[in-house]
């Protein structure tokens, strides 16, 4: 049953020494599942891929190997899950969505996903929840290379230093070094099943090659940090540079469409014990050129540019042993520069500016049994039109620990979203903007629990349960039309209510098991709706994931991995249903000895599965056919069969 309440809680994020500390999720009231980019996975794993095991994310693809890949929590859309990294947001209030495709997993330690309720440090009021890339610290020197199908390569290098100044005989303090960079290339020319966009004919099925989905990526993480007493200087810069094909849809396939993307984040971040500023500048570009008017409405050669100059600080103190307040401020400027290639069009500048502020507290009682976390985030965003959006969003979560090894959460809250710039003013490729949308604004809730083992002699246990429920108002909405062209609207009122397990666990040593469960259920709300007691387009209502290893120290490792994807609907009107989705991948590794490279083998989509069979008219409840159609994760975007990749890795 539908009834508002929704997401909250705060595990303040800290730095200790020279890394930020994980939150633990057995202390927190948060849904909060922290994914380590460990050995127990294959190197070809990307973050999209990583993401999607954890309960409550399901990750959208836009086809094989680099291709797009974005990733909705709770039901929510894409661009209700804001990303950062390293506590950077890389898309702030879900102001475009964030391709995971970009973000190498190799470069990070680890991924938290805050499944609602993010810790208030984030300054974020994101409907869906945060997805946190936390940097590699310092650790030996590695390099690896990769190859496989479609002449995919990666290579990547990571290094890491300290350097102790010496001056009159005395050491100084330390300054260490950690840079990471990654190359990627591949033809993406794999075969897929077309049906010719004839349902009702069957002779004109054929199978051919994904043409024009090459891609070309670099980028890189540098990162500098110096101690000078109780205080922590942190100089990091993120730039990324991408060159690819759009095929398009495989019924209006795209043989000559490009899009090049550039992106750059630039933060200088000052810590010390119990408060934390850092300035930011994030600079995105992306060219499209479309002048045989393929992808889009029309030819199209443009260029727009994405501006955002942030700052942030935090302030933690605690007055008493059973309370901790935290305050939280920042504040940053947006613009959209479009720049017409194709004509002599004037260049179109939109700008706009926003602030936030967090208040939020631990109330510990009981022994530190019970911890109440109560969140105020205040919004203020004004854009050149002369508007101005204001939002108080109120947020409480309760953990209590009656026992050392079992946590009870329940948290509630309300969330803002403003439509970005380019759902009010883009107009590239297949996208078109809306200027009447209005601004985002839902309400969460989850109630849960955690059993978290302590390690024995038989290994480690955690085991995660929650119901959730999350509603949306004015939720925004990108329809796809019979052109595939893609436009946003609002969508009166929402629902979507779930079920979230997880289970994580080490056995005898030898065994690693890490599984989730997400089911769910959402529908249209709008009262008068012609779309009302619809499913919400892209909500898969049961979503299952599996992982497990057997290992023998470092010398060998063999993974299993495994996803189901329920059908779903991919449009409002509950008129197209895809495919339900069972794929299996593994891996084999080997590393004689330490001094040897470790030798991998990985396979996905272990079976070829390249068509499923599904009813020709969902719609019509009479009509009993079967059709054959292509293993898809989005409408008319086929997936890629049976994939190889063979990857060296050297520490040195």
């Amino acid at each position: 049953m539908f009834a508002p309440i929704a997401a909250a809680a705060d595990e303040e994020v800290i730095v200790e020494g020279e890394a930020l500390a994980a939150p633990d999720p057995s202390r927190t009231s948060a849904s909060v599942t922290v994914l380590a980019a460990d050995e127990s996975l294959a190197r070809g794993v990307g973050v999209a891929d990583l993401v999607d095991t954890a309960a409550g994310a399901q990750v959208q693809r836009l086809g094989g190997l680099g291709d797009f890949s974005a990733v909705s929590i709770r039901g929510s859309t894409l661009r209700q899950v804001e990303v950062f990294l390293d506590g950077i947001p890389l898309n702030p209030d879900g102001a475009d969505v964030v391709n995971l495709a970009e973000l190498p997993l190799s470069g990070f330690s680890r991924v938290e996903v805050w499944r609602g309720n993010a810790a208030a440090s984030f300054l974020a009021s994101p409907i869906g929840g945060v997805v946190n890339l936390v940097s590699r610290d310092a650790g030996p020197a590695e390099l690896s290379a990769s190859y496989g199908s479609w002449d995919s390569a990666r290579a990547t290098a990571f290094a890491s230093h300290e350097l102790v100044p010496v001056a009159r005989g005395h050491a100084g303090d330390p300054v260490d070094f950690q840079l990471f960079a990654d190359a990627f290339h591949t033809r993406g020319d794999f075969v897929y099943f077309d049906d010719n966009a004839t349902t009702y004919n069957v002779l004109d099925d054929h199978f051919k090659a994904r043409d024009n989905n090459d891609k070309r990526q670099a980028n890189a993480h540098a990162r500098a940090r110096a101690e000078r007493g109780d205080l922590v200087f942190t100089l990091l810069d993120a730039p990324l540079f991408r060159e690819e094909g759009l095929p398009g849809a495989t019924t209006i396939p795209a043989e000559a469409a490009r899009l090049q993307t550039t992106r750059n984040l630039a933060v200088l971040a000052i810590d010390a014990p119990g408060a934390g500023g850092s300035v930011y500048h994030l600079f995105r570009e992306e060219i499209l050129d479309d002048r045989a008017g393929e992808v889009g409405t029309g030819q199209q050669w443009r260029a727009d540019r994405y501006h955002t100059l942030g700052l942030r600080g935090r302030l933690a103190f605690a007055p008493a042993e059973w309370v901790v307040p935290t305050l939280a401020a920042g504040g940053r400027l947006d613009q959209l520069r479009t720049h017409d290639l194709l004509g002599n069009a004037e260049e179109i500048d939109h700008r706009r500016a926003s602030g936030k502020l967090a208040a939020s507290a631990d109330l510990r009682f009981w022994g530190d049994r019970l911890t109440l976390s109560p969140v105020l985030i205040a919004s203020a965003i004004a854009s050149d039109t002369d508007t101005v959006d204001l939002a108080t969003d109120p947020r409480l979560g309760v953990l209590l620990r009656p026992l050392p090894v079992l946590a009870l959460k329940a948290n509630a809250g309300r969330y803002f979203r403003p439509p970005d710039l380019t759902e009010l003013y883009g107009d590239q490729g297949a996208l078109e903007g809306n200027d009447d949308l209005l601004p985002e604004r839902g309400t969460q809730a989850d109630l849960g629990g955690r059993l978290d083992l302590p390690p024995a002699h038989w290994g480690r246990l955690a085991l995660d349960l929650c119901a959730f429920w999350l509603w949306s108002e004015d939720r925004i909405i990108w329809v796809q039309n019979s052109q595939f062209t893609l436009y946003p609207v609002n969508y009166g009122k929402t629902g979507v209510q779930g079920i979230e397990a997880a289970v994580d666990a080490t056995l005898i040593d030898h065994l690693d098991l890490a599984a989730s469960l997400t089911w769910q259920k959402s529908l249209n709300l709008t009262a008068g709706s012609s779309l009302v007691n619809n499913e919400l387009p892209r909500t898969p209502p049961l979503d299952v994931n599996l992982r497990a290893s057997l290992f023998a120290g470092q010398r060998a490792r063999l993974g299993y991995t495994y996803t189901y994807t329920a059908p779903n609907y991919w449009d409002g009107a509950n008129l197209y249903l895809s495919a339900p989705r069972h794929l299996h991948g593994a891996f084999l590794r080997l590393q004689p000895t330490v001094r040897w490279p470790s030798m991998e083998l990985a396979a996905l989509n272990l079976l070829d599965t390249l068509v499923e069979v599904v009813p020709r008219d969902p719609a019509d409840e009479d009509d009993a056919d079967l059709v054959v159609v292509a293993t898809e994760d989005f409408m008319s975007y086929p997936l890629p069969g049976r994939t190889f990749i063979f990857t060296l890795a050297w520490a040195i």
